[in-house]
């Protein structure tokens, strides 16, 4: 029979985002039983420093807290990881030169799977923290593709409104949260955007609670973080014997 490599999840930023990513790898996996699915080990540590305040407020830096995190995974004998927030992917390059596994990488998710629904030069818009807007994780390497970013029109009211629709859905009232986000989706969509990449775990999960038809326009890089690790592990398959 076929067997899986197993695959490492760095969580615990927040925690839902670790559990969010193994969901979505679950059902969006084509098993017909449970050997078929994907061994997975989830490392979920929440006391890892914020990244936000890391990267805009000079607070403390998340890296050592992610590197016991990938150290632990290796150790459990995993052979890839994904990392399950994307704020945290300011620091994907170096958490790549400490750890001797593969760590996949969410944009490039994201890139694979605009090409197959938007224009090259498609007008898109992104919906994220502050954090990762700072350390420029998406626009600089999807603009080298072709795409280009819209804002809306008051680009500081609507990050205020992103930021609140995050919190309000880190703080149990996703509701609230997935009405504020969706306000800011409008925003960029009236801005022209094609498609708004929903750059923050919270941000999808929130909005599958509004009874709106926006989220056909939106991109979901945690699912598209799951199909990378699907191909991943489709392409480590091993014959076993039993």
């Amino acid at each position: 029979m076929n067997s899986h490599a197993t695959l490492g999840i760095l969580g615990g930023m927040g925690p839902a985002a670790g559990i969010d990513l193994c969901r979505k790898i679950v059902d969006q996996h084509p098993a017909n039983r449970d050997q078929d699915h994907i061994p997975f080990i989830l490392y979920s540590v929440p006391q890892i420093p914020d990244r936000t305040e890391a990267l805009l407020r000079d607070g403390a830096s998340p890296l050592d807290g992610m590197l016991d995190g990938v150290h632990a995974l290796e150790q459990s004998g995993v052979g890839c990881i994904a990392i399950a927030c994307n704020t945290a992917h300011a620091w994907l390059d170096a958490l790549r030169h400490r750890t001797r596994l593969p760590v996949l990488d969410v944009v490039e998710a994201v890139a694979g799977e605009l090409s197959t629904c938007v224009a090259p030069d498609a007008p898109i818009g992104l919906m994220a923290t502050e954090g990762t807007h700072h350390a420029n994780v998406y626009r600089p390497r999807l603009e080298a593709l072709g795409y280009r970013f819209v804002s809306a029109s008051d680009p500081l009211a609507h990050q205020t409104l992103v930021n609140e629709g995050i919190r309000l859905t880190k703080a149990g009232d996703i509701r609230r949260g997935g009405e504020a986000l969706a306000m800011a989706m409008e925003q960029l969509l009236a801005a022209g955007a094609q498609r708004v990449v929903l750059g923050c775990t919270e941000i999808p999960v929130a909005l599958a609670t509004c009874e709106t038809p926006l989220g056909r326009f939106g991109l979901d890089a945690s699912a598209a973080l799951a199909r990378a690790c699907i191909a991943w592990s489709l392409a480590h398959e091993t014959q076993a014997h039993v």
